[in-house]
C-alpha cells in the first residue's frame, strides 16, 4: 500500500473511531450534517430534468409568469407558494432572454408549447430547498421523540429517501412548502405537549404562525391546527382549575391570532405586490376580471388609492375564487385516489414519459415501498400499543411521556386521515394529498420502536443491527426506484423489472395488441 493511501486509511479509521466514541451532542451535529448532505444530493440535483412541465406545473408555470409581470390574479390555492416561485424567478435570471409572456395568458398550459430554452430551475428550486429544510426539521422532530442521535438519523432516512417526496418536491408544486411549514409546527407542538414551555405565549404564537403559513400554501392543512387543541384539552383534563382554564384560553387565543395574522399578511402581500390589472382579451385575464370586485378593479386601474378596503376586497375576491373552484371540482378521474387506501400507496401516477426510440424516461409519482410498509407498521403498532395501554394490559414502565406523544401523534394522524376521507366525497383526491399523513406515520414508527425495545429483549439486544438493516433496506429500495423518480432512461426490460413484486409503472410505449397491429397494416 502506498504511503498516501495508508495515510488516508489511517485517518479514516481515526475519524470513524472518534465518531463512534463521540459524545451524544457531537453525534447529533454530525448526523444532522449528514442528513443535510443526503437531502441536498437527493432533492437539489438535476432539478431541470425533465425540461418540460408536468402535472400541476401546467397551471403553476402560468401563475408564476403573471407574478413575474406583477399582474393581479387568482388561483385554486392560496398565494404563498406562488410567491416563493416568483422569488426564485427574481433570483434566477436564466429565463430573462426567453420570451415567456404568452405563458401568463392562460390558466392551464399545453406543456408542448413551453418556449425553447426555458429553464425550470427558477420555479422548481425554491420547492427543492424547502424539501431540504423539511428533512432537517424531520430529523429534529425524531430527535426530540427519541432523544437518541443514531435512531433519529435512521428514521430520518424515511424522509430523505422517500421517492414520492423527491419527485414531487423537485417540481414547481406547492406540497413541499406546505409540508415544511407543517413539520415546523409539529416541532413547536412537541415542546408544548405534556410539558410547560419556557415562553408559552411565544411558543403558541409560533405554532399558529407556522400553521397559518402552511394553510396559505394549501388549505387542506387546516386540520393540523387541531394539534393545538389536543394540547390544550389535555392540559385542561389534567388540571381542572379556573386558573388553568384562563391560561389555556390565552394560549389558544395567541395561537389563533398568529394563524389569522399570517392569513391577513399573505393576502395583503398578494394584493400589494401585484398592482397591475389582468390582461384583457386573454383567457386568464378575462377569467380573473370576472371574479374581481369593483373596489379591487378601481385600485388596479388607478381610480382609488390603496387602503384597507382594497386589501379586503382583493383578499375576499381571492377567497371566493378558491371556493368556487372547489365547489366546481370533479369527484373522480383516472388518476384519482381513494383516501381510505392512502397508506397502501393508492394510486400511483405517471406524471410524464419520454421515448427516444429505444429507451423511455419516466417521471413517476411512486413512493418507496419499504418506507410505506414501515409507515403501516408505525400506524398498526401505535394502535396496538395504545389499545393495550388503555386496556391496562401494558404498563408505561415509568415512560409516560413516550406513550402520551404516541397517542397525540396517532390522534393527529387519524384526524388527518378521516378528514381527507370526507374530502374525498367532495372532490377528487390524489395520493400526494397524503404527504402530511405519511410524515405522521413515519413519526409514529420511532416511538413504537422505542417502546417495543423496552418490552422485547431481542429488539433491545440487537437494536443497532436492526437499525442498520432498516437503513440498508430504505436506501436499496430508493435506489431501485430512483430511475422513475429522476426521469432516467430505462430499457423496457429494466422498466418491467420495477414491476416486481408489485406493479409500479406502465412501461411505455405500450405494445400493440395483435388485433391492433393487424389493423394498422
Amino acid at each position: 500500500m502506498s504511503p498516501f493511501l495508508a495515510s488516508v486509511v489511517s485517518r479514516s479509521k481515526a475519524l470513524a473511531d472518534k465518531l463512534w466514541n463521540a459524545d451524544d451532542q457531537t453525534l447529533r451535529w454530525v448526523l444532522g450534517a449528514l442528513i443535510l448532505v443526503l437531502a441536498c444530493f437527493n432533492f437539489l440535483r438535476d432539478v431541470n430534468n425533465p425540461p418540460n412541465a408536468f402535472w400541476d406545473e401546467s397551471y403553476y408555470v402560468t401563475a408564476a409568469e403573471r407574478y413575474k409581470e406583477d399582474k393581479a390574479q387568482f388561483a385554486s390555492h392560496p398565494p404563498l407558494g406562488f410567491m416563493f416561485m416568483d422569488l426564485g424567478q427574481t433570483l434566477d435570471h436564466a429565463n430573462d432572454k426567453v420570451d415567456t409572456h404568452f405563458l401568463g395568458e392562460v390558466k392551464k398550459l399545453d406543456t408542448r408549447i413551453i418556449p425553447k430554452g426555458y429553464d425550470f430551475n427558477a420555479i422548481r428550486m425554491p420547492s427543492a430547498l424547502f424539501a431540504v429544510a423539511g428533512a432537517l426539521l424531520f430529523y429534529l422532530i425524531v430527535l426530540r421523540l427519541t432523544n437518541e442521535a443514531f435512531e433519529a438519523f435512521v428514521f430520518s432516512l424515511l424522509f430523505v429517501f422517500e421517492n414520492s417526496y423527491i419527485v414531487h418536491f423537485r417540481a414547481a408544486h406547492l406540497d413541499s412548502y406546505q409540508l415544511t411549514f407543517t413539520l415546523g409546527s409539529i416541532l413547536v407542538w412537541l415542546t408544548t405537549f405534556g410539558r410547560e414551555p419556557k415562553r408559552p405565549l411565544l411558543t403558541f404564537a409560533a405554532f399558529g404562525i407556522l400553521c397559518g403559513l402552511s394553510f396559505m400554501t394549501k388549505v387542506n392543512s387546516l386540520v393540523m391546527v387541531l394539534l393545538c387543541g389536543i394540547t390544550l384539552v389535555r392540559a385542561l383534563w389534567t388540571l381542572r382549575t379556573r386558573e388553568n382554564l384562563l391560561r389555556s384560553l390565552a394560549r389558544g387565543s395567541v395561537a389563533a391570532g398568529g394563524f389569522l395574522a399570517m392569513i391577513a399578511l399573505v393576502f395583503s402581500l398578494h394584493v400589494v405586490l401585484n398592482p397591475k390589472p389582468p390582461q384583457t382579451g386573454t383567457p386568464a385575464g378575462d377569467r380573473d376580471l370576472r371574479a374581481m370586485s369593483q373596489t379591487y378593479k378601481d385600485w388596479l386601474n388607478h381610480k382609488r388609492p390603496l387602503d384597507l378596503a382594497v386589501i379586503w376586497a382583493g383578499s375576499y375576491d381571492y377567497y371566493k375564487y378558491m371556493k368556487g373552484d372547489f365547489t366546481g371540482s370533479i369527484l373522480t378521474e383516472p388518476n384519482g385516489s381513494q383516501p381510505i387506501l392512502w397508506p397502501f400507496m393508492h394510486k400511483i401516477i405517471n406524471y410524464r414519459w419520454d421515448f427516444d426510440g429505444k429507451r423511455t424516461a419516466y417521471t413517476q409519482m411512486v413512493g418507496n415501498p419499504v418506507n410505506w410498509g414501515l409507515g403501516i407498521i408505525g400506524i398498526v403498532g401505535a394502535a396496538g400499543l395504545i389499545i393495550a395501554r388503555r386496556a391496562r394490559r401494558l404498563s408505561d414502565d415509568g415512560h409516560t411521556e413516550d406513550f402520551n406523544r404516541l397517542e397525540g401523534l396517532f390522534a393527529m394522524f387519524m384526524i388527518f386521515w378521516l378528514f381527507h376521507i370526507y374530502l374525498g366525497t367532495q372532490r377528487v383526491m390524489y395520493v400526494y394529498h397524503y404527504f402530511i399523513g405519511l410524515a405522521l406515520s413515519f413519526m409514529l414508527l420511532p416511538v413504537v420502536f422505542r417502546i417495543l425495545a423496552r418490552k422485547v429483549g431481542f429488539l433491545d439486544k440487537h437494536r443497532f443491527a436492526i437499525l442498520c438493516g432498516i437503513s440498508v433496506l430504505i436506501a436499496a429500495s430508493y435506489l431501485f426506484y430512483a430511475p422513475l423518480t429522476y426521469h432516467q432512461m430505462l430499457s423496457r426490460d429494466a422498466c418491467e423489472l420495477r414491476n416486481w413484486p408489485v406493479k409500479m409503472v406502465v412501461c411505455q410505449p405500450m405494445k400493440k395488441r395483435p388485433s391492433e397491429a393487424a389493423a394498422s397494416l
